[in-house]
């Protein structure tokens, strides 16, 4: 895992291995740092040089030459500054780039952290409103302080909480506990998330064992998605005001309610 997220920041993994060897062990010889890291002696030298102009690797210019690497924590910094550098580049300079109008197509997601991705950009972006189906198992960090924000700035804020550890504790009000997870997960075949943000986009889709994910601006996926997470609202509601009277109604668990066929 260490060496794929140091590739995201353009270390290739003889470079990674390098670094580590340095800072496990302090000053080495290029001799000494390819006998540790296992990067062979062709390659080991030319390595050191890319790490030396990176400024993440610093050489001794005494004979034979010492290298020794920057503190993790140095690197951290170095790397988040940088990063947020070109970032602020990108912003910047794509600012100005004009969109094509939105298409109504069905775009694709397959990946459950790109989705996830996803969900988070629509949610801290949303203006107008947010309607929202999702399960505990999606709930990052990031994911719930996007949701807490909304919650505070958006008027019309619609969450359906599902838990099937029944743990509906979140740092924001508006949310309905669902309480049927297993009834829902049979009728769903898994977890899924349902998104739609200020009537203009939406997300839709399993999110379990296999991701299988579509968003568009396309006008019936989004009312159609809308009316979901709208009549769960509705239902639920009715059930927290008038649970003792729906129990008897229709069983302890409303099983009765399912019984439609």
């Amino acid at each position: 895992m260490l060496v794929q997220k140091m590739k995201q920041f353009g270390f290739a993994e003889s470079e990674t291995n390098i670094y580590l060897t340095l800072v496990e062990n302090g000053l080495m010889t290029g001799y000494e740092v390819s006998k540790k890291s296992g990067v062979p002696r062709s390659k080991v030298y030319n390595s050191l040089e890319k790490l030396v102009k990176r400024g993440v690797v610093l050489v001794n210019k005494s004979e034979p030459k010492l290298y020794s690497a920057l503190s993790p924590e140095e690197l951290v910094s170095m790397l988040k500054h940088s990063t947020l550098s070109d970032i602020d580049y990108l912003k910047d300079h794509l600012s100005g780039v004009k969109e094509k109008e939105k298409d109504t197509l069905l775009w694709q997601l397959e990946h459950r952290e790109a989705t996830l991705l996803k969900l988070l950009y629509m949610i801290e972006h949303t203006k107008s409103s947010l309607y929202i189906q999702i399960w505990e198992d999606e709930l990052t960090p990031d994911i719930i302080n996007a949701l807490r924000d909304a919650e505070a700035r958006l008027e019309t804020f619609v969450c359906i909480l599902f838990s099937n550890s029944g743990h509906y504790d979140l740092p924001f009000k508006r949310f309905y506990p669902h309480g049927f997870e297993a009834d829902k997960i049979r009728d769903m075949d898994g977890r899924w998330v349902n998104l739609v943000c200020d009537d203009d986009i939406v997300l839709f889709g399993t999110v379990d064992d296999h991701c299988d994910v579509i968003w568009s601006h396309n006008k019936a996926m989004r009312l159609l998605a809308k009316e979901y997470v709208k009549h769960d609202a509705y239902t639920l509601k009715i059930i927290q005001e008038h649970r003792p009277e729906l129990q008897n109604d229709y069983g302890k668990d409303f099983e009765g309610i399912r019984k439609i066929y």
